[in-house]
């Protein structure tokens, strides 16, 4: 899609949403989170979009887990909802704020996503509004006393922009990680009943599909999806991808139901992050017991497929530039890594590949040589860098960078790794 058909269908739905009367409804996260941030109409897309929607369409048309395998929200007050004391069923597995002793607020009542199993990923999202917190959790469940026990819980403070820091930059590394492959909380990009009630949702959403990209991910997303059978880290939408549907494409005239076309619009204006591995391409819908009540009649998993079919989705969809995918906490290719790279003078970001460990960058025309100041962040932090065997520095220095450069990096643990930089002359 051209830049000029994104930026005629944003105007065009400009006085719909100026226009809007609707009520306000409740939506986590600060203003400036990512989740809330409207895509802008001169966002660029990926270089590799047409292939990767290409690949996403084969998977088949988009519909919406409700009913199973999506996410039961339970609305609390913490101060009065009873406070469990949940295990660990992977003992000292557990995300930021889930240190013992622990104690969470789960009603009574509260069942976690079917289908229940060993297979299934049984989250449980519980979330206290007026304190803007969320307790999220996978492989939740309760043995025959009543326990709870979770296989990683998190709690997220929803006031923030519910961007956990990437694995390799937090202190504990599973702080990094929530009840999602992305890092994801429960109810981010999650479709809740009053805004379909509202007639708009004001945040970006989330999907799945059965094709993600394992061993990678993108910002706002903090962790990896792991590698499986059907997954490859070469192929694919990593994990904090994001999509969008042309803004131009005729929603009023689609023959969506009026709880798809809501979905439509949002998917427009704030697209959809790559959030998990499923057996399908979807998007999620709280599915707690009250909300299953309140979709009858309103929303169906079908809503979308018969008009969001594959041959729609190659059509009308795109992905929006991914940068460079960060290497995942499970990248089979071992540390250390360069996982940022800046120069000064260059003309557009550097661009990372963490498997040919080539760094590209673009500057301008050097007619005093090839010297220039160069900045990276490395993982481990301690890690040591070597170019034509002398040490160099992160920093303001001038950096000869007359090919063929390659930066040695060596970890505190006596791990090596060679980079290649690749500087292109506009």
């Amino acid at each position: 899609m051209s830049s000029s058909r994104f930026l005629a269908g944003l105007l065009a739905s400009t006085p719909a949403v100026l226009g809007a009367t609707t009520p306000a409804v409740w939506r986590p996260f600060s203003d400036d989170s990512p989740w809330n941030q409207r895509i802008a109409s001169n966002a660029p897309a990926d270089p590799d979009s047409t292939a990767l929607i290409a690949d996403f369409a084969s998977r088949g048309a988009l519909h919406v887990n409700i009913k199973d395998w999506s996410i039961p929200v339970y609305f609390v007050d913490a101060a009065t909802t009873p406070k469990r004391d949940v295990g660990d069923s992977r003992p000292g597995i557990y995300g930021a704020g889930f240190e013992f002793p622990r104690r969470i607020p789960i009603p009574d009542g509260a069942i976690a996503s079917p289908p229940v199993g060993e297979d299934s990923d049984n989250h449980l999202c519980v979330v206290d509004r007026a304190r803007n917190l969320e307790w999220g959790m996978w492989a939740a469940r309760q043995d025959q006393s009543g326990r709870w026990f979770t296989g990683l819980g998190a709690v997220t403070d929803l006031a923030g922009t519910g961007v956990a820091p990437p694995w390799f930059a937090a202190k504990r590394q599973l702080d990094s990680h929530r009840a999602r492959a992305s890092g994801f909380p429960l109810i981010a990009g999650l479709i809740l009943v009053d805004e379909i009630a509202a007639g708009r949702i004001d945040h970006a959403l989330v999907f799945a599909y059965d094709h993600c990209r394992s061993e990678f991910f993108v910002p706002p997303a903090s962790t990896a999806q792991a590698t499986l059978p059907n997954l490859r880290n070469s192929r694919g939408i990593p994990m904090g991808g994001r999509i969008q549907l042309d803004p131009a494409w005729d929603v009023e005239h689609s023959g969506l139901s009026a709880a798809g076309k809501v979905i439509a619009r949002a998917l427009q204006q704030y697209g959809a992050y790559c959030g998990d591995n499923a057996g399908a391409n979807v998007l999620y819908a709280d599915n707690s017991p009250a909300a299953l009540r309140a979709w009858q009649g309103v929303l169906s998993p079908a809503d979308l497929e018969a008009v969001f079919t594959p041959a729609m989705i190659r059509d009308h969809f795109r992905v929006l530039d991914l940068g460079s995918p960060l290497p995942g906490q499970n990248l089979a290719v071992a540390p250390p890594y360069v996982v940022a790279f800046a120069a000064a003078g260059e003309s557009a970001p550097a661009r990372i590949d963490q498997l040919t460990r080539t760094i590209r960058i673009r500057l301008g025309a050097a007619p005093g040589g090839q010297k220039s100041a160069a900045t990276w962040t490395l993982y481990p932090a301690e890690t040591r860098v070597t170019l034509a065997g002398r040490p160099v520095a992160s920093g303001p220095a001038g950096i000869d960078f007359t090919p063929p450069t390659e930066l040695v990096l060596t970890a505190p643990d006596g791990a090596t790794s060679a980079w290649h930089v690749v500087i292109d002359r506009r």
